[in-house]
């Protein structure tokens, strides 16, 4: 029996409970600036966006960060944070809706209004919560709240709406544990064959070059 296991006999024989959303995480929606207020000199506030979260690994990217002018009006809950979940809340491309990357520590950036993060009651680890919103769990509640609604982007109703199970701290401690172990595995072969990958291109090139070098008949 592993240990997920016994900690599941042991403090939830009888099943897990459900809790709503909102009885254990509050959404924060960013913040609202006109084009007037971008700054093209990058002295400001950074400001990331939905293409800042890389879509197949749920990772925080840096490519084209927004800078806004310090006039702009951002509450302190609108500052990134450690263990913030972002998630994008609205986009031109329904694939992008409900996408996820975590805070590991605090930034001095804010988050657009397009985006939202999310932060968990002491119930409810916030890694825990990452997870579940990486889950066909969360998927299945956009893909039934989203097209049987007028609704397409994620408000404070769609998420206070979503119904996720909520073990005992010490389950989800453990699931996390799991989970991230499986996560660093993906990432080091993730790296291990873009580095091969570039090494054959490297030799491709170089094969290319000099094979395709023909002496010209006089």
């Amino acid at each position: 029996m592993s240990k997920l296991e016994e900690l599941i006999k042991e403090l939830c024989p009888d099943g897990v409970e459900y809790k709503a959303f909102s009885a254990i995480a509050h959404f924060v929606r960013g913040i609202t600036y006109n084009k007037g207020q971008e700054r093209q000199d990058g002295i400001g506030i950074k400001v990331l966006r939905a293409n800042n979260i890389t879509l197949d690994y749920n990772t925080l990217n840096f490519d084209d960060v927004k800078v806004v002018d310090k006039s702009v009006r951002i509450k302190d809950e609108q500052y990134l944070k450690k263990d913030d979940i972002l998630i994008c809340a609205g986009s031109g491309s329904k694939n992008h809706i409900g996408k996820v990357a975590y805070i590991t520590e605090n930034m001095d950036c804010s988050f657009g209004g397009f985006m939202g993060v999310i932060r968990v009651a002491k119930e409810c680890s916030s890694r825990f919560m990452f997870h579940i919103l990486t889950s066909s769990l969360f998927k299945q509640h956009l893909d039934i709240t989203l097209n049987s609604s007028t609704i397409k982007n994620l408000n404070s109703h769609v998420m206070n709406s979503f119904v996720l199970p909520v073990p005992p701290i010490e389950v989800q401690r453990e699931i996390v544990k799991i989970l991230d172990n499986l996560t660093q595995l993906t990432t080091e072969l993730i790296d291990c064959i873009t580095a091969e990958l570039s090494s054959r291109k490297k030799q491709y090139d170089y094969y290319r070059d000099n094979i395709l070098q023909f002496k010209k008949k006089e």
